[in-house]
């Protein structure tokens, strides 16, 4: 495995680990009632919900992916990872005016479905990868010994 296909492998527990940090920190500062850190409804939302579920999914889809040999993404799986990310990056951005909360309302079921798809693909490639390493090779019959 070459250091770019390394660098895709551990992008989505780093992603996971950004998510879910910038999650706790969003819980702690709305549990000590700090709500200036957090500007708008959708921040907070945002912070508090929808950061930890993606850090969760991306987690679960990471060992999804390592339970391949060899553990890679596929291309499709790396366009999916980027339209994540992109999608976080908007609603985080977005986040900051507190007149764009219909911006979360159409970005929140957005990063779900994506998140979602994601997961579905890298489990079903998955077990597509591993039924094709188990199966028999085409055309090769088991030796039957005759009396």
């Amino acid at each position: 495995m070459n250091s770019g296909e390394r660098m895709w492998l551990w992008a989505q527990p780093l992603l996971a680990v950004v998510a879910g940090v910038a999650g706790i920190a969003a819980i702690v500062v709305r549990a000590l009632g700090e709500f200036s850190y957090l500007p708008s409804v959708q921040a907070v939302v945002t912070g508090v919900l929808v950061l930890p579920g993606l850090a969760l999914s991306l987690g679960i889809n990471h060992l999804i992916v390592r339970a391949r040999r060899p553990a890679r993404l596929t291309s499709g799986e790396k366009i999916l990872l980027i339209v994540q990310v992109l999608i976080v990056i908007v609603t985080v951005l977005t986040s900051l005016d507190q007149a764009a909360l219909i911006g979360g309302y159409l970005l929140w079921p957005l990063l779900i479905a994506a998140s979602v798809t994601a997961c579905v693909t890298m489990a079903r490639t998955t077990l597509a990868l591993r039924r094709a390493a188990t199966a028999e090779p085409v055309g090769m019959a088991p030796e039957v010994s005759t009396p």
